[in-house]
């Protein structure tokens, strides 16, 4: 199964340093956001990557031409123009990077990568959100009830959009931003599976997370599946110095491998 990673906004949020390069490749302890999100879903053996890039693209198309490279040991003999590998260390990865324009929308860059979608359904996720989600169950869930949309859902940690569910986990209504949360709040981990029938569905210019889902619910095709572990996204220089503390101090809950 595919897993295709958003990965092309602006992060203006966080710009202090995401003016140099997207908010995905922003680094926790070394190494990219993106990377730990990559890392965790090839724990559970998925290793077929699609990325949607938009905003500095050309930052995460070096980074995997170069990701041989730089993640091994090397000698170089100017003298002969040779390069040595030693350690050569790599990762059991399948990247395609799909450039899906600066401005687009996030249901418009679902959109632009149907022609890499060859199975019946596919992982979308967000680049800047990080979840010790288990993958697994997800996949189940979707598998033994399945739907257009099934997204896995958490407790809020920030400013985020809530989403009413009733009994069965259906969305009962409309989601809505909100600063203040009920005792029973729940909200999008911005992971989750989609059919590829979903293709149908998408309309031009539309936030997929909101206007999409919202338009999609009232058919009855969105479900959802709860997570009550570690779910947060990278939205400012705050949150990545927490996650960075996480990371150094050995607590971090997303390193499932």
């Amino acid at each position: 199964m595919k897993v295709v990673i958003l990965a092309g906004g602006f992060g203006t949020r966080i710009s202090e340093e995401s003016h140099l390069k997207p908010k995905p490749m922003l680094e926790i302890g070394g190494k990219p956001i993106l990377w730990h999100i990559m890392k965790s879903y090839s724990s559970y053996g998925l290793n077929d990557f699609i990325i949607c890039t938009g905003y500095k693209a050309e930052a995460v198309k070096e980074y995997f031409l170069d990701y041989y490279i730089y993640s091994s040991d090397i000698t170089v003999d100017l003298q002969k123009n040779d390069i040595i590998i030693h350690n050569k260390v790599s990762e059991p990865w399948k990247v395609t990077v799909v450039d899906t324009g600066l401005n687009a929308t996030t249901g418009e860059r679902i959109r632009k990568i149907q022609k890499y979608i060859t199975e019946e359904a596919f992982i979308v996720c967000y680049g800047d959100c990080i979840t010790d989600l288990n993958i697994t169950g997800l996949l189940n869930a979707y598998k033994e009830n399945p739907h257009l949309v099934t997204l896995a859902v958490a407790r809020p940690s920030g400013r985020n959009a809530v989403l009413n569910l009733d009994a069965c986990g259906n969305l009962s209504s409309d989601i809505v931003l909100e600063n203040n949360y009920e005792a029973d709040a729940w909200v999008n981990t911005c992971h989750m599976v989609l059919s590829k029938e979903i293709f149908s569905y998408l309309a031009p210019k539309e936030s997929f997370e909101t206007t999409t889902i919202n338009r999609l619910r009232k058919t009855r095709r969105v479900a959802t599946y709860k997570h009550e572990g570690f779910w947060m996204p990278m939205e400012t220089v705050r949150d990545k110095l927490f996650l960075d503390e996480l990371w150094e101090t050995g607590n971090a809950p997303w390193k499932v491998w």
